[in-house]
């Protein structure tokens, strides 16, 4: 039966907010010293209820509607399709538009946590919502919030919040893709204080909107990461131009956009030269909402495929019956539970970090942060193959969502850094550690939160075995560039990507066993507190012993023919 309720229908997101989520220390940073912990929590949580109740009954059954009808384009016009524009309407009347900005300014002052459990709610319901949700509303406000002069802040947070507006974040050009370092949009200032904005945008999400929070060059003749900043440019008819709306087989309904800035008059947001380090506070949070979104996907993918194995009756049974079907759909429940454990976790840390300056909390964030994109959205994936492989030849009919699902999920290891920039982000600050403190290698690796952690029983055994596979592909790949570079590379020799070879070519292999080793630490941690999930505990600390030891293999098999190629591509360019 479909769920009427995307909160109070999840037993298990219902669970982690009354059971797992440590509210004391999230409502003090939010809300200060002695604010009343349980009347705070009883609101947020009549919120999600109000979410969870608007998402499932109204925003997914126009999924569909959204999805077929797609972005519409018409004389040159760019602009949502009307159902979509109803579920944002209907977001923005429950005081839902953008939640997270401060009462001051019209919005609920809602906690990082308590907005994500709304986006996983909304990603459930329809993909292409979320992200005009998230990337219209949620993103450019909490920009201007925190880089803000507070005449920008009066000025664009109120529309933002009660929905009058929706803006969209411009960083993606069209030869730097991931580089931030090769953009080529200039911002130069003028004797009025206004600046003029040069350049191209593309791939923007919700870039039909009413203004833009453009990165730019604003520091001539600076080169990378230096000499950026932000800046705040209000569409008002021609200042500048949506060129085109992606024509897109995934996020249908949401469009992603191509801006053309030609003498486009712009403000700075926060100090012009300060931009990298402004927009990192963007990407990371961008970063933890898609591996959110991709557990809603998620979700969807398998409460259908559920539903649908429970009712498709094969060899005189329910297919769920037959093992192979079952053991697919425990996969996709572990991927599911795990993904959302670790994904608030970390959103956790992130309120710690905004409300609290937490620094501790900061540094766990940056481990955990590229982990919950990487696994969350290649978990989507996995989770929307298996449920279109359930429903079989109806999977690949429109009639059903799985299709759906599947497409959609596939944008989400894409956007706000590949899995494989988060493999390389993940492993680069292990490895730089690592270097430092070769010792680490010996007491259970460089990961405070892995290194310190210990569980009784099945689930104690297959986390600790696990995590020493991960030490013995770290102690491999370590020893190989000793070997090359010789030992001062421990006492803080320079390295280069040449150095670096098999340690950025098996970052990925890396990457997904330290995100399966900290899921299983989590529940295992869940499962101490909540006996009932010592199942699903043991299960997610098989698999995460399973990766681990099937990667360090593989990172030992390594026959060096990747290099070799590489070698020769080189020896062919001109």
């Amino acid at each position: 039966m479909t769920a009427t309720n995307f909160f109070s229908g999840n037993p298990d997101l219902v669970e982690v907010f009354d059971k797992v989520i440590p509210w004391p220390s999230v409502v003090a940073v939010v809300e200060g010293p002695g604010a009343d912990v349980a009347g705070t929590v009883s609101t947020w949580r009549e919120v999600l209820d109000l979410a969870g109740r608007y998402t499932a009954t109204e925003i997914a059954p126009r999924a569909a509607e959204v999805d077929q009808i797609g972005v519409i384009r018409e004389n040159g016009v760019v602009r949502m399709n009307e159902p979509m524009t109803e579920n944002l309407r209907g977001l923005a009347e429950l005081g839902l538009a953008s939640p997270s900005v401060p009462a001051e300014f019209g919005g609920a002052g809602l906690p990082f946590t308590v907005t994500m459990m709304i986006g996983e709610m909304l990603a459930r319901a329809d993909l292409s919502t979320q992200v005009q949700h998230g990337i219209g509303w949620n993103s450019p406000a909490a920009l201007i919030y925190r880089f803000g002069t507070e005449e920008q802040k009066a000025r664009y947070l109120p529309p933002l919040a009660k929905g009058e507006i929706m803006g969209a974040v411009a960083m993606t050009e069209p030869q730097a893709g991931s580089d931030v370092g090769r953009l080529t949009t200039t911002a130069t200032p003028r004797q009025d204080g206004c600046w003029i904005l040069q350049g191209r945008k593309q791939f923007i999400s919700a870039g039909q909107g009413d203004l833009v929070i453009v990165l730019a060059r604003s520091t001539a003749g600076s080169t990378g990461l230096d000499g950026l900043g932000m800046f705040i440019a209000d569409r008002e008819g021609d200042n500048y131009v949506v060129e085109r709306a992606e024509h897109k087989f995934v996020i249908r309904g949401s469009p992603t956009c191509a801006l053309l800035f030609e003498g486009t008059r712009a403000t700075p947001l926060g100090k012009p030269g300060d931009g990298w380090k402004q927009i990192l506070t963007f990407m990371n949070e961008s970063r933890l909402g898609v591996g959110i979104q991709g557990i809603g996907v998620a979700t969807a993918a398998f409460e259908k495929a559920s539903e649908y194995a429970a009712q498709r009756v094969q060899m005189g049974k329910p297919i769920r019956e037959h093992p192979m079907v079952a053991e697919m759909l425990l996969d996709m429940e572990t991927t599911v539970t795990g993904a959302r454990a670790l994904a608030y976790t970390a959103a956790v840390l992130q309120d710690l970090v905004l409300f609290g300056h937490d620094e501790q909390a900061a540094r766990d964030l940056r481990e955990l942060t590229p982990l919950v994109k990487w696994y969350g959205t290649e978990g989507a994936v996995r989770v929307c193959r298996l449920a279109l492989q359930i429903h079989g030849g109806v999977g690949v009919v429109d009639e059903y969502d799985v299709g759906r699902y599947m497409r959609d999920s596939l944008i989400t290891p894409i956007y706000e850094g590949t899995s494989q920039i988060q493999s390389l982000m993940a492993v680069r600050d292990l490895m730089k550690w690592t270097l430092k403190h070769p010792r680490s290698l010996v007491r259970g690796g460089p990961s405070r939160l892995l290194a310190n952690a210990s569980f009784d029983g099945r689930a104690g055994s297959d986390f600790a075995a696990a995590r020493g596979h991960v030490v013995g592909a770290l102690r491999s790949l370590v020893t190989r560039v000793v070997r090359r570079k010789g030992p001062g590379v421990l006492r803080g020799a320079p390295l280069v990507d040449e150095d670096l070879g098999p340690i950025l070519l098996h970052a990925e292999r890396i990457t997904e066993a330290l995100a399966h080793t900290h899921v299983a630490r989590i529940l295992a941690e869940r499962a101490g507190r909540i006996p009932e999930r010592r199942r699903i505990a043991e299960r997610a600390a098989r698999t995460a012993r399973l990766v681990a030891e099937r990667n360090r293999r593989a990172i030992a098999l390594d026959d060096g023919s990747v290099f070799e190629r590489i070698a020769a591509w080189r020896s062919e360019r001109p």
